[in-house]
């Protein structure tokens, strides 16, 4: 046990130290734009800055240096200075227990905030003013302070801080046991702030709600506010509304008499509030009751007394009456009938002059004073709302009838000129496409006649003349072979013969690549079937044609320039591709001719001249011009996949 203390003490010094190291921290950043403040304003600003830094735990030092900016604000004769002091050092006195003389400070500051029209200050010092009061069991003050705030906000739309009073209030009139009208606020807050998604204020609103149906004894319905409490408060990571939802909930458990559940509810609060340092008199007094219940009295009477100690020092009337009350209780049912009945004498006198008809009465002319007040407001506003749009509705009628009939004559002269413009624009596009597509197609076929008339030369060039010249050296070198005999056994000499025959070959096999003359006679299918077996002759690429028996006969130059397409591809593959395979297929279906040409080569990847090169732009172009589409998949170490389609639609079908 002794062991577990000990690191139970070490975690928490442990945290006090990461969060002094913080704040530590955000103390000498503060004191560096100190330093480099410029204007006595500024300073005065950073100067609470820093004093809040300070507190709860060195309140010395807080109040040395909120004093610091009350002197530089008197100083420079800086009012509102002087009242953002009170709505700081505020915290100083909370802590000291100086109610009174807070509230007379913050009295100050909302005429200084009033003078100055700084709404947004002055709300937030009637809000402290009012929370004072509440603490101290002056409804009446509460309320109107209260009260004063909510019309600010609702003047100025501040959806936040009118959900914030609107829960104030509700716990005013729970307060006074008024649950209707406490939830009534309750629920107004909740609206307001569900429609500016703050869970913070839903979560409040919901803790209230809960308080208000479980004073009607709706115990069911009051859980599951508070549940929903805790769920929101826990996602936004605001502990004090889930240990308060917790406490209230722990309470509601009580009064059902489900004793277990509502001590585990207060322990999960009391550990809340020890490690978050945040000391609540409910809880002392729930935490207590429930463990005078499970016969624990001496520390149940420890948390009562605390409770009573805690509630003196914060003048905090309302939780100083309950605290009695059960003192008294507890005192009599372990027979110290004479304490029991000196704390029922102090709960009696200190409830009749917080919960008396005067107190209920009062609170109510106020918030009847704000209803009319609003409801007057509302009134003239309208009326004003009514006399303005009845001028305005005069003027717009003349002007709507102008304006109909001036827009309607400009849409129909914009309509009929973007109508023009659209159709010319259109005409023009079409010839400028056309013309485009005209110009392609002439500079494509010059391209194309040219090389013809290229390789044609040059077939007839080494058909004729180099073709020619081998076979008369082969003719000679078989004359030789018969006028010398022994010529014949000569393996050199049989060997040079064989590899004229094959240069002899080789020549008459490019003649007819380069002029293909099988393509006038049998047709493209056939012409690219004998292509690829000659190429597939060598050892290293075997090149696989296959075909569908459908393929017609075109115009002569649309099948001159797929067979120069398909003979550019297959020469990138014996360049580029290292493949030891290939297929080339062809195919037509209907008005599409497709061909697909594959190997099993490296890909582009490692050879990107092949994939960017000019060549491969020129059967872009090509392609495209024969209205078709070329796609290329490549991949490193899968090979290459062309894919080529034609609208053979537009085609001129050879007439056979």
């Amino acid at each position: 046990m002794s062991k577990k203390l000990l690191l139970i003490c070490c975690f928490l010094l442990t945290v006090r130290i990461a969060a002094a190291c913080v704040r530590e921290q955000e103390r000498d950043s503060l004191l560096q734009v100190f330093r480099q403040q410029a204007s006595d304003t500024g300073r005065i600003h950073t100067l609470f800055c820093i004093g809040v830094t300070y507190l709860p735990d060195q309140l010395k030092k807080a109040d040395s240096v909120f004093r610091s900016a009350l002197r530089l604000s008197r100083k420079i004769d800086y009012a509102k200075g002087v009242a953002d002091f009170a709505c700081n050092y505020m915290f100083v006195q909370e802590l000291r227990g100086e109610y009174r003389q807070s509230l007379f400070m913050l009295d100050r500051a909302i005429e200084i905030y009033t003078a100055l029209r700084d709404t947004g200050n002055l709300m937030r010092a009637l809000n402290y003013s009012a929370n004072k009061y509440l603490n101290m069991g002056n409804f009446p003050g509460a309320a109107r302070h209260y009260l004063a705030a909510l019309k600010l906000a609702e003047k100025c739309n501040d959806s936040v801080f009118s959900s914030a009073m609107n829960n104030s209030l509700g716990a005013v009139f729970n307060k006074l046991e008024d649950y209707r009208k406490g939830l009534q606020y309750a629920v107004k807050g909740y609206r307001l702030g569900s429609q500016i998604n703050n869970s913070k204020r839903m979560s409040a609103a919901l803790i209230i709600m809960g308080a208000s149906v479980t004073g009607m004894k709706r115990y069911g319905e009051g859980e599951t506010y508070y549940r929903r409490a805790i769920t929101l408060a826990r996602e936004v990571g605001d502990s004090f509304f889930v240990m308060k939802a917790m406490i209230n909930l722990g309470s509601a458990y009580f009064d059902q008499r489900k004793h277990d559940q509502a001590l585990q509810q207060y322990k999960t609060a009391l550990a809340i509030s020890e490690k978050f340092q945040m000391p609540d008199t409910y809880l002392y007094l729930g935490y207590g009751r429930s463990l005078f219940y499970h016969r624990n009295d001496r520390q149940a009477l420890a948390y009562v007394d605390k409770s009573i100690s805690m509630a003196k020092r914060m003048h905090a009337g309302l939780d100083l009456r309950w605290a009695y009350y059960v003192s008294s209780n507890m005192k009599a049912a372990l027979g110290d009938y004479r304490g029991a009945f000196a704390m029922r004498e102090k709960y009696e006198v200190l409830n009749d002059s917080l919960t008396g008809v005067a107190s209920q009465s009062q609170v109510q002319q106020l918030e009847m004073q704000y209803l009319s007040e609003k409801k007057d407001r509302e009134l003239t506003e309208k009326k004003l709302l009514l006399v303005q749009k009845d001028v305005q509705l005069q003027q717009k009628n003349m002007w709507i009838i102008i304006i109909m009939i001036s827009v309607m004559i400009l849409l129909a002269m914009a309509f009929f000129i973007w109508q023009r413009l659209k159709h010319r624009q259109h005409l023009q596009q079409q010839q400028l496409q056309t013309l485009e597509i005209e110009k392609t197609v002439q500079v494509l076929e010059a391209m194309i006649a040219g090389e013809e008339r290229e390789r044609t030369r040059l077939a007839r060039d080494l058909h004729d003349n180099i073709g020619g010249l081998l076979s008369a050296v082969k003719m000679h070198f078989g004359a030789l072979k018969y006028e010398h005999p022994t010529l014949q056994r000569d393996t050199g000499f049989n060997h040079a013969m064989v590899m004229l025959d094959d240069s002899i070959g080789e020549v008459r096999k490019t003649a007819h690549n380069l002029m293909p003359e099988v393509l006038n006679r049998m047709g493209l299918a056939d012409a690219l079937r004998l292509y690829c077996r000659n190429v597939s002759h060598s050892r290293k690429l075997q090149i696989f044609f296959y075909a569908t028996d459908n393929i017609q006969r075109f115009k002569g130059n649309f099948e001159l320039s797929v067979y120069r397409i398909i003979q550019e591809l297959v020469n990138n593959i014996i360049k580029h591709a290292e493949a030891t395979e290939a297929i080339v297929q062809l195919t037509q279906h209907e008005a599409l001719l497709t061909i697909q040409v594959e190997d099993n080569g490296i890909g582009f990847q490692q050879h990107p001249e092949s994939a960017t090169g000019m060549g491969l732009n020129s059967l872009q172009s090509r392609i495209k011009a024969l209205n078709g589409n070329l796609e290329i998949d490549a991949s490193t170490g899968q090979g290459t996949t062309a894919y080529i389609e034609f609208n053979i639609a537009i085609m001129q079908l050879m007439e056979v």
